[in-house]
């Protein structure tokens, strides 16, 4: 057995290859059952009862796995109705394969990625009403919350049409619109929350919360003149009145077009500011103010009238963002302020997945104006996986055909494998058309964005070989070999056995076959010429290149190239590096700059890669971000942060079963472990930072050295810094448009402040090294005073101008949980996030404000949760244990009441 430790853009991997333990129970059963019919199946689908339930997070032991972490976890199915039937399959997805299972009456086994089957060993007896059949596994992983129990297991048998086990589907509340996953049986107890017996994570109870959360008061006038994100100089004007923008505004403009500015205008619009012969003098002109910084611009609000100048257009268009984030929705008036601003970073991108589970181009249309809204400038597309291929590529209509779509098909005949609880014809599947793509082109530009595509190779590349495998059958049939080899990426000789971080025996491309680089190279002409045909030259390409594992081995085409004396490579451990050096070619000879993720770029020579190249850091900061960032750096190569632990949007923003997320990098990640980052001093991050469990950790920047005395790592070279830093979210567990806005907000907004302000109290970085830990005291008590003085004033206005922004223009953004305290007879209770109402109730009593600590006083359960800013959307309840009833007399009267 092969213990690989490893991480990736989607999750923490402890891989154990590539073993299954199955222990039986052997039992002597004497069954008169038959063979499952359609009648039965489809009954049998309608009403068994599936439930996966967490036996505990630290067992005594994990059969087959060495894994850090280990759950035990039980799947218990349950019919009402004796069922003796036999020959029946379950197909279901699961991210982390067992390494053991132990039933009596049932086996497992792992087919590909994250598909395992389940059905009857020879012990089986047939289902009784009432009585589970029970299956235990060991998984080397924990499991913390819902988000990676994924649904849709499928109930099949040989000639039978399959049907989805209606118990295992997921449907959305109708209260909270949140996804609701009755399969699942976790619980908030500790022996769910506790992953590890050093867990240090335990100590975040909700009555620690509460005191972290508390609110201090922020004069009410930084909250009206505060703009997210911070500019790097505001100062309101004393003994000046606000001006209302109540009648509109009436455009000025120099020096730049209409067009340049009009998302901007849109967005004033729909907060109720619109054009008006009468409105509000708004002059904007764009003219060279001496700074060097794109985006560059001072603004004025006095005397009744506003004035900008701008640097160039964008810094025009920021500047109406910033006006718009002045205004108060309640007053529509804006404080007299004089600001001069521009961004931290050339680069503020969110990266969005839409390959795992597709995600609409309405989705981003949405996205896009309020991206811009907080000054982000950088759209990372990542269009291709194993899951899904997302974009139509003209001449290759296979990887939509094909690879866009998802059903019952384990041969991928005529689409993909159902992966990630896809069921058996999957609506979250699709891609984006020309025209679709055309279109979000046209509205990125309008909004000052980029876009950045990603076709994820040579690893996560199972959608585009699958697909090139279909089109080569397909050529094949019509005696056409040229044509079918043309684009093919798989050696169909291939016996190489390997399992890829995500558990995949097929994901990977055939870097030995010339056919590869000519796909490769008509992928990249076709997004070139699309970007082209919209007016937004593409800039830069992400390649991928990450994450490939153990591939290539027994390939006899990649034997013979390694032993060609022509090439100047010679083992297979050399073979991605050479896949990426040709790949970044291709793309620098179209005028494009290459990027990538930075483990896949570690394997390349720095001489055969272009001069320009953009690595994104996806290490996490307890395990060397800041290293890989340093050697990157002395690669001459741009550097974009990417340090899951803070910027990926798919882990949980809080402890908490009902959570959805990945958890590898991060147990949480919630707006205010963002706005505490430094992204300027990775290693400083250490004095205020845990690893995955919260414990401390260490951060060594000064010179070191290996035993032979090679020189393996020093700082920064001097006067480096990244050139920005970039949002993720993956979208493994994230299945539909609005719940993928829930991850990305209130949040996003805290990573825009990271990348637009420097803040004050932030460790300058020292170019000479430095260690750092939790003892040391860089970060000194007054430079944590203010930040955390100036994270009341960021939330504050989060919680009092912001959200209600989101609301009029209808993010789904995640409304916080509230948490508590009982002190002294009475229940105190608070949100992350200020400024919105909290209800409370016992029982099905109806739902009642909270405006001041409850007086308790006898044992009961009460119910607490809070409201969007608008009134309209209360967020997931929470269950508080009291030790008392409340007394009822704390009831708002008249207030409005939501069941």
């Amino acid at each position: 057995m092969s213990l690989i430790k490893n991480i990736k853009k989607g999750r923490l991997r402890t891989l154990v290859v590539p073993v299954l333990f199955v222990s039986q129970t052997t039992l002597a059963i004497e069954s008169n059952q038959q063979n499952i019919q359609q009648p039965q199946l489809n009954q049998l689908a309608d009403i068994l009862d599936v439930k996966y339930r967490l036996l505990s997070n630290l067992p005594a032991e994990c059969p087959g796995s060495e894994a850090e972490f280990c759950y035990h976890a039980q799947l218990e199915l349950t019919s009402p109705l004796d069922m003796k039937v036999k020959g029946w399959k379950i197909l279901y997805s699961q991210v982390y394969p067992p390494t053991e299972t132990k039933s009596q009456q049932l086996k497992m086994t792992h087919l590909n990625g994250d598909l395992n089957v389940i059905e009857p060993n020879p012990q089986f007896s047939g289902f009784l009403a009432g009585q589970s059949k029970t299956l235990e596994m060991w998984v080397p992983s924990s499991l913390l919350n819902e988000g990676e129990l994924l649904p849709n297991y499928i109930l099949m048998a040989d000639g039978l049409a399959p049907k989805v086990i209606k118990s295992t589907q997921t449907f959305i509340d109708p209260i909270t619109k949140l996804e609701v996953k009755p399969y699942a049986a976790l619980s908030a107890e500790s022996n769910v929350m506790n992953s590890h017996r050093d867990d240090h994570y335990a100590q975040h109870t909700p009555e620690a919360l509460y005191e972290q959360y508390l609110v201090e008061q922020v004069a009410q006038t930084k909250i009206a003149a505060g703009i997210i994100p911070t500019p790097q100089q505001l100062q309101t004007l004393p003994g000046q009145s606000p001006i209302s923008l109540a009648a509109g505004i009436k455009l000025e403009l120099h020096g730049l077009d209409y067009d340049q500015i009009s998302a901007s205008l849109a967005r004033l619009d729909t907060l109720g500011v619109s054009q008006q012969a009468q409105g509000v003098p708004v002059k904007v002109e764009v003219k060279k103010a001496g700074s060097a910084q794109a985006g560059h611009y001072q603004l004025t609000a006095n005397n009744g009238k506003v004035n900008i100048l701008a640097d160039d257009a964008s810094g025009a268009f920021y500047a109406l963002q910033s006006l718009a984030a002045l205004l108060s929705l309640d007053t529509m008036s804006i404080p007299a302020v004089k600001i001069d601003d521009q961004p931290r970073y050339d680069y503020r991108g969110l990266h969005v997945d839409v390959a795992r589970n597709f995600h609409s181009k309405e989705f981003i249309l949405r996205l896009l104006p309020t991206m811009a809204a907080y000054k982000l400038n950088k759209l990372h597309l990542h269009l291709a996986d194993d899951e899904g291929w997302r974009l139509e590529i003209p001449g290759l209509p296979e990887l939509t055909e094909l690879g866009a779509n998802r059903c019952l098909d384990l041969q991928d005949a005529r689409c993909l494998q159902p992966q990630l609880g896809a069921a058996i014809d999957n609506a979250r599947d699709g891609y984006y058309s020309l025209a679709d793509y055309h279109e979000i082109l046209l509205a990125a530009k309008a909004n000052h964005i980029d876009v950045i595509p990603s076709l994820d190779m040579p690893g996560h590349s199972r959608a585009a070989v699958k697909a090139m495998e279909s089109r080569y059958n397909n050529f094949m049939a019509q005696n056409d070999s040229a044509a079918a080899k043309q684009y093919l990426l798989s050696d169909l000789a291939d016996k190489t056995q390997y399992s890829s971080i995500q558990h995949y025996k097929d994901n990977t491309l055939n870097v030995c076959m010339e056919s590869t680089y000519a796909f490769v190279d008509k992928v990249i002409t076709e997004i070139v010429a699309m970007h082209k045909a919209a007016g937004t030259p593409l800039n830069i390409y992400h390649i991928g290149a990450d994450e490939t594992a153990g591939a290539w081995v027994n390939s006899p085409l990649c034997q013979s190239f390694l032993a060609d004396k022509r090439n100047d490579v010679h083992a297979v451990s050399e073979l991605t590096g050479y896949f990426i050096e040709r790949v970044a070619k291709i793309v620098a000879s179209k005028g494009v700059e290459v990027a990538g993720w930075n483990d896949g770029l570690s394997e390349t020579r720095v001489d055969k890669m272009p001069k320009k190249v953009a690595s994104y850091v996806w290490a996490t900061l307890p395990q060397g971000a800041h290293k890989v960032v340093s050697a990157h750096a002395r690669r001459g190569w741009d550097v974009i942060l990417s340090t899951p632990d803070v910027t990926y949007l798919d882990f949980p923003y809080e402890l908490d079963p009902k959570e959805s997320g990945y958890k590898w990098g991060s147990r949480r990640t919630n707006s205010q472990t963002i706005f505490q980052f430094m992204p300027d001093n990775l290693p400083a991050n250490a004095e205020i930072r845990g690893d995955v469990i919260g414990r401390p950790y260490s951060a060594d920047d000064t010179p070191q050295y290996d035993e032979s005395g090679k020189l393996v790592h020093q700082p920064l070279p001097q006067g480096f810094r990244v050139t920005g830093i970039q949002g993720h979210l993956w979208s493994e567990v994230v299945r539909h448009d609005h719940l993928a806005e829930y991850m990305l907000f209130p949040r996003l907004l805290a990573l825009a402040e990271k990348a637009w302000h420097t803040a004050s109290w932030e460790v300058p970085y020292n170019y000479a090294g430095q260690k750092y830990d939790q003892t040391t005291q860089f970060l000194t008590v007054a430079k944590r005073t203010e930040r955390d003085s100036q994270w009341q004033e960021f939330v504050q206005i989060v919680g009092n101008k912001e959200l209600e922004k989101l609301d009029r223009t209808g993010v789904f953004y995640r409304v916080p949980n509230v948490v508590s305290k009982q002190q002294n007879g009475y229940l105190h209770a608070t949100t992350i996030i200020p400024g919105l109402a909290i209800q409370y109730r016992q029982g099905d009593e109806p739902w009642q404000y909270y405006q001041a600590p409850l007086k308790l006083n006898a044992d009961t359960q009460l119910e607490l949760r809070a409201l969007s800013a608008d009134g309209r959307r209360p967020g997931r309840s929470v269950q508080v244990a009291t030790s008392t009833v409340l007394e009822a007399t704390n009831t708002a009267n008249g207030a409005k009441q939501l069941r």
